[in-house]
């Protein structure tokens, strides 16, 4: 990739990313995308719940932020230079990874709410993971788009 390209080329990735991110997060929040990947995180929490006597805490702040699968996607999906092999298991991985830490962050912060209650030392444990939850995705694109980004910035192609 040369350098002049860089420009156009970045801005046309950007626009594919707002214009399929956008309405496929629409759709994930309307359409019941969302709701079925909740009962299925549900599914497989419920019996680790009951057998730790744990309860689920309504509007916590994890549910909102399960959308980041849509954004992950999309960026796997619009990455140059992936073969379709690297560019399925990535999506596949990345949502396992994804899924992984939702499944961990539920637990977390109904945790912290049955210790803490309601209160700001609960939050004060949950944040930090709200943080890592925003960045996983991207940190998982990070490493199957590597090459593309090698090639996008040459001094990452330095030792």
């Amino acid at each position: 990739m040369s350098g002049r390209s860089v420009g156009p080329r970045l801005l046309l990735l950007l626009f594919l990313f707002f214009a399929l991110t956008l309405p496929l997060t629409w759709l994930w929040l309307e359409g019941g995308g969302q709701q079925l990947y909740t009962d299925l995180l549900w599914g497989i929490l419920r019996p680790f719940y009951r057998a730790a006597g744990l309860r689920h805490v309504r509007g916590n702040p994890v549910a909102p932020r399960l959308v980041s699968v849509v954004p992950f996607a999309v960026l796997m999906a619009i990455t140059p230079g992936l073969g379709w092999r690297r560019r399925a298991a990535g999506i596949l991985f990345g949502i396992l990874v994804i899924a992984g830490f939702h499944l961990f962050f539920f637990v977390l912060a109904d945790s912290a709410y049955a210790v803490f209650g309601r209160s700001r030392r609960a939050l004060a444990r949950i944040v930090p993971f709200l943080l890592l939850n925003d960045g996983i995705p991207f940190l998982v694109w990070l490493f199957f788009a590597r090459d593309f980004l090698r090639d996008l910035v040459p001094a990452l192609r330095e030792r």
